[in-house]
């Protein structure tokens, strides 16, 4: 696989070495079509009045990138229109290691788009669920915020701060033309701690080890689901007069502009093999057949 990957990687422009791994798993989005291989739809989020659209039209490669919209719905009943969304729940699960994204995202009125990740159902090990959020934008002209979030027992909860903490969120001191421009959103995970970045800047450290590493008890102590195998999630959300949560002042209206874009150039993880673990298809197929059957 590395020779593979060595040659992918030459052939794309891509670093083969980075962060003291190497590249294991990537898309450029250079085959004209989002790749089957990699990417799925699955409903992740959860506004039920919202169009879920999954054609072309609200996510398609375009120049070499993925392109995400959001547009006003033509549909009755419905203001706005957009996919599900786009993740890696039967193609590829990772634990541990650093993934990157160059993107050009939506910072303005009304916007939620995110770069995530949640554990992969089949092959998890801890009874509760965990969130990894490398990136949220919560309709802000120039912050960037990592979230964790933990599930169980029909509870929630997240590193403390509350939503869209700003203890916890990279601020651009040149913000006016963000809409414009493209950066590289990333996290560094490892057992000890996860690290998020924006344009190799190191912005959050949040340990996932020892004692300070215990948040949340109120709904299950510890975090032990911050090893379990993640799946990659790329959504562009919005906050709208039916959502059910929303930032004040965040909600879309009809005098905002459309559609609402976001433009990702590649994604790609790196990892040490000899420490880090990547789950391919036909893995996490033999894992949900496994599971299924009990």
């Amino acid at each position: 696989m590395s020779e593979i990957m060595k040659k992918e990687a030459a052939a794309c422009g891509a670093p083969y070495e980075k962060m003291g791994r190497v590249l294991v798993w990537h898309d450029e989005f250079d085959k004209g079509m989002i790749d089957p291989e990699k990417w799925g739809f699955s409903r992740t989020m959860y506004t039920e009045m919202h169009e879920y659209d999954n054609s072309e039209k609200y996510g398609r490669v375009e120049n070499g990138q993925m392109h995400l919209q959001v547009h006003k719905s033509e549909k009755e009943g419905y203001n706005w229109a957009l996919s599900q969304g786009f993740n890696t729940l039967e193609t590829m699960a990772f634990r541990y290691g650093y993934v990157e994204m160059r993107a050009k995202i939506p910072f303005r009125h009304g916007a939620w788009p995110s770069f995530w990740c949640t554990a992969n159902p089949w092959l998890r090990k801890s009874e509760w669920g965990c969130e990894i959020d490398i990136f949220e934008i919560f309709s802000s002209d120039r912050n960037v915020v990592a979230n964790l979030h933990k599930w169980g027992d029909g509870k929630h909860t997240m590193l403390p701060g509350g939503e869209g903490s700003i203890s916890r969120a990279y601020t651009f001191e040149n913000y006016e033309n963000l809409n414009n421009e493209y950066h590289l959103y990333a996290m560094e995970w490892d057992k000890d701690f996860m690290k998020f970045f924006v344009d190799g800047a190191l912005y959050c450290t949040v340990p996932i080890s020892g004692e300070k590493a215990n948040f949340g008890a109120d709904v299950i102590d510890g975090i032990d689901g911050f090893h379990d195998p993640e799946r990659l999630i790329i959504n562009n959300e919005i906050f709208s007069e039916k959502s059910g949560w929303a930032p004040e002042g965040s909600r879309l209206t009809e005098e905002d502009e459309m559609p609402i874009d976001y433009w990702i150039d590649y994604v790609r993880l790196y990892q040490d093999p000899a420490t880090e673990d990547l789950y391919l298809k036909d893995e996490i197929a033999a894992a949900k057949a496994a599971k299924e059957a009990k």
